[in-house]
């Protein structure tokens, strides 16, 4: 049942100052000012009164132990439920009303409990007492006995109906022996209601606890409007069924228990509930406490009961006035956040030293987009990239959508033996060809196993599974480089809308990179393969939010003859660039906030291999031990550096 709350200010703004002489009633406080309108808080032990009644609010509040009251607080002290307390309001200021539903059981097919006799309770009262939980308490909650000396929970309703009775044993649970905790009424069915809900002021904070004696322990303390969960904290079906009558609150403080259940409830629950208006009972792990010989030790704070028992009343109530609001994920105090100096970054280096100079590495927690017209040189660059990962100390991971596993194992053969542990030869119709020699591929395969792997052919190309590929491979195998080749190998679930999917799948690519710390390459093919231009961010084909949100993308350009042939209108810097093979371009970098810069690199048929030095050219990868006392020199490079002498002479003659 909800009341108007808009009724029940009006029904108080009737009674105006009459309120205070209610409530003061209602509560039988004995040394009440009438003139300053005050007195002793009812609810803690002080000397000097605090408890202080506001006319605009139309309640008390204690300025000692903070608890509020207004009249139908008091009421439901003095034994009334909620809904009797606002009748009783009503009649006071002569308000009319009907609450035809009350008290009436309006579910048609439910088996309603039936109610234990509320007979003898000495069990449950000597038990209770253990607990620290007064006989008053206990009433006041409407804790019952059965036959067999149980503790009876009854759980009514907001209509005062009662919907759930629960039990549990009046002494100290033997788990060795299998005894239950505590079981639901046989035969009955079990609506998952609030314990306590009944006797709740919906302009008051409302205590969540994870169990009836939890809820106990808050009222015994102080704190009367407070509710218990139903049936155990990893069972949330609670909040549905309670919607309606949770959203009347403004403020929810919510108590777990001290251990890993209750953190996973918190980080369930708290969002349910709407995490700006929740707070968080904080309670101690331990305390330190003193037994019979005067020796302390530590002891464990499992829940609020616990710490009533260890602490008292006092603690218990600051603990709950004292929660704090769960804290916002989603943000930092930029105060608390370390700068981020890119040269102190992790990440993983090319090994090609111009690029390596230019962008320092491809940090972790990032996604680079690498694009390049066919031909120009992907696989190399991605290979390389992969081998010097490894020999940085990073596993690799490749989803290769184009090339069998095969022809991916083989490209990267080449790109570690490097030219020393290559062979020519000669196929049978008299051609030649490269082949790794046997034993250089046994040691690859030796050195590297447990730091590469690939993406299996037969299984699905949609995101969902690749990315779930990802997270294995992370979390079990500490990959920190990942590589998806290409991006229009990846099934997109929503193909209708194509550009939102593409620009949804590169969010979770960033997301993935950041959770992880991990480095993500993702190739994108350029919209258009025509003549020999340097690409620019609005080549990638796709979404434009594919290079927006991307945290770099470096394109290859193939140089052909033709390029060279025309290079004479060119800068002297582009002219420089056309002696190579492939023109690496930073197309785009958010960390440095540069574009388009220029590397060069030759290409090496053999290994496979970018290089712009000879010793990235006879570079030896870890897995090859042998030591080697000379340096293999590159033909294109010795040409390039004689052909850069003979133009020195020329000008020298020339007197320039």
């Amino acid at each position: 049942m909800q009341i108007d709350n808009e009724l029940i200010l009006k029904a108080k703004e009737k009674l105006g100052d009459k309120n205070a002489e209610l409530i003061i009633k209602a509560l039988s406080v004995t040394d009440y000012d009438e003139k300053s309108k005050r007195c002793c808080c009812p609810f803690h032990q002080e000397d000097t009164p605090s408890f202080i009644y506001n006319p605009k609010k139309y309640n008390f509040k204690c300025f000692g132990c903070g608890c509020t009251c207004d009249l139908i607080d008091a009421l439901m002290y003095s034994g009334l439920t909620f809904v009797q307390a606002v009748m009783k309001l009503f009649e006071y200021a002569d308000t009319p009303y009907s609450f035809g539903e009350h008290g009436v059981k309006t579910k048609r097919a439910y088996k309603y409990p039936h109610e234990e006799p509320n007979g003898s309770k000495e069990q449950v009262y000597q038990y209770l007492q253990q607990r620290c939980i007064s006989k008053k308490t206990a009433d006041y909650l409407d804790i019952r006995q059965d036959k067999h000396g149980n503790c009876v929970f009854n759980y009514y309703d907001t209509n005062d109906v009662l919907t759930m009775v629960k039990y549990r044993p009046s002494h100290k649970i033997d788990k060795r022996n299998g005894e239950a905790k505590n079981w639901c009424q046989s035969g009955a069915d079990t609506t998952p209601i609030l314990f306590n809900m009944n006797r709740i002021n919906p302009d008051n904070s409302l205590l969540i606890t994870c169990g009836e004696l939890d809820c106990a322990a808050a009222i015994e303390s102080g704190w009367k409007n407070a509710v218990s969960i139903p049936l155990g904290d990893q069972n949330t079906r609670w909040c549905d069924e309670c919607k309606d009558w949770l959203d009347q609150f403004k403020d929810i403080i919510v108590c777990a228990d001290n251990d890993s259940s209750g953190t996973k409830f918190l980080k369930t629950v708290v969002p349910m509930l709407h995490s700006k208006r929740c707070r968080i009972v904080s309670l101690p792990r331990t305390v330190e406490v003193e037994d019979k010989n005067g020796e302390k030790r530590q002891v464990a704070i499992k829940d609020l009961n616990e710490y009533l028992v260890r602490c008292g009343k006092s603690q218990v109530l600051n603990s709950i006035t004292q929660a704090n609001h769960s804290p916002i994920t989603s943000v930092s105090d930029l105060s608390d956040v370390e700068p981020i100096e890119y040269e102190n970054v992790d990440g993983i280096n090319f090994g090609i030293a111009p690029i390596d100079d230019e962008i320092v590495r491809l940090f972790f927690s990032t996604l680079t987009i690498i694009s390049g017209r066919p031909g120009a040189g992907k696989s190399s660059i991605l290979g390389q990239l992969m081998c010097n990962a490894m020999d940085q100390g990073y596993n690799t991971w490749i989803f290769s959508g184009e090339l069998p596993n095969g022809m991916n194992k083989s490209w990267m053969n080449y790109i570690l033996a490097g030219c020393r542990n290559i062979e020519t030869k000669t196929s049978q119709r008299g051609n030649e060809y490269y082949k790794v020699r046997n034993g250089a591929i046994v040691g690859i395969n030796t050195h590297y196993r447990g730091k590469w792997f690939i993406y299996k052919d037969d299984i699905d190309n949609d995101l969902a599974s690749l990315m779930n590929s990802m997270e294995e491979v992370v979390c079990r195998k500490a990959v920190k480089l990942l590589i998806l080749d290409n991006f229009m190998c990846i099934d997109n679930a929503n193909n209708e809308e194509e550009l939102r999917s593409q620009t949804d799948t590169i969010k979770k690519l960033i997301r993935f990179a950041k959770e992880y710390q991990v480095a993500i390459v993702l190739v994108c093919h350029p919209r258009k393969f025509d003549g020999g231009a340097p690409m620019d961010i609005y080549d990638i084909a796709g979404s434009s939010n594919i290079v927006n949100l991307a945290h770099r993308t470096i394109a290859l350009r193939r140089v052909y003859e033709s390029d060279r042939e025309n290079a004479g209108k060119m800068s002297e810097r582009k002219k420089a660039l056309m002696k190579h093979d492939v023109i690496i371009t930073v197309v785009k970098d958010r960390m440095f906030g540069r574009q388009n810069i220029d590397v060069g690199v030759y290409y090496d048929d053999m290994s496979r291999r970018f290089y712009t030095s000879n010793e990235e050219y006879d570079h030896h990868y870890a897995w090859d031990k042998t030591e080697y006392k000379d340096v293999r020199v590159s033909s294109k490079i010795a040409e390039d550096e004689e052909t850069d002498s003979d133009e020195e002479e020329v000008l020298g003659k020339k007197g320039l």
